[in-house]
C-alpha cells in the first residue's frame, strides 16, 4: 500500500493512509484497504474471543474428567444460561487453524465472536475457514 507523505514545513508532516472506519458490535474498527501490504497488518488480540475459546476448552476438560455430567450442570455451576454455555462450548469444534490465528492475533479484523456463535457452524474445517475469511 502506498502512503503519501508530504513535509509542508519543519513542524508539519502530512500522512495520507486510505482506510475505512466501521462500527461492529458497538466498537469502531479501522479497516485497512484490501491492497495493503501484509507487513502493514498489525496483530489484533480479541480478548472476548480468546476468553470464550479458553472457557470452551475448560468446560470440555470438566466433562472429559467427569467433574460435571452435562452442559446444563456447567451452566448451573457458573450461573450462566444453558443456551450461552452451549454456544460457547461449540467453539471446541473450530478448525485448529482458526483457533491458532485467533490466539496469535492474526485473524481477520472484521471477525467477531458473535459471527461464529450466532450462525450455524459448518462441520468441515475447510468450510469454516472459507466462511470466516481464513
Amino acid at each position: 500500500m502506498k502512503k503519501n507523505i508530504k513535509i509542508t514545513d519543519e513542524e508539519t508532516i502530512d500522512l495520507f493512509v486510505p482506510l475505512e472506519i466501521k462500527r461492529r458490535g458497538g466498537a469502531a474498527m479501522i479497516i485497512v484497504a484490501k491492497n495493503a501490504d501484509k507487513e502493514d497488518d498489525q496483530k489484533y488480540f480479541d480478548e472476548k474471543m480468546i476468553r470464550s475459546i479458553s472457557r470452551a476448552y475448560k468446560w470440555k476438560v470438566m466433562i472429559d474428567e467427569e467433574r460435571v455430567s452435562s452442559l446444563a450442570e456447567i451452566a448451573q455451576k457458573e450461573s450462566l444460561g444453558a443456551s450461552y454455555v452451549s454456544k460457547i462450548f461449540n467453539l471446541n469444534f473450530l478448525s485448529p487453524k482458526i483457533v491458532a490465528r485467533i490466539l496469535s492475533g492474526t485473524q481477520p479484523r472484521t471477525l467477531k465472536l458473535q459471527d461464529i456463535v450466532i450462525k450455524e457452524m459448518p462441520d468441515l474445517w475447510d468450510e469454516q475457514e472459507k466462511q470466516w475469511g481464513f
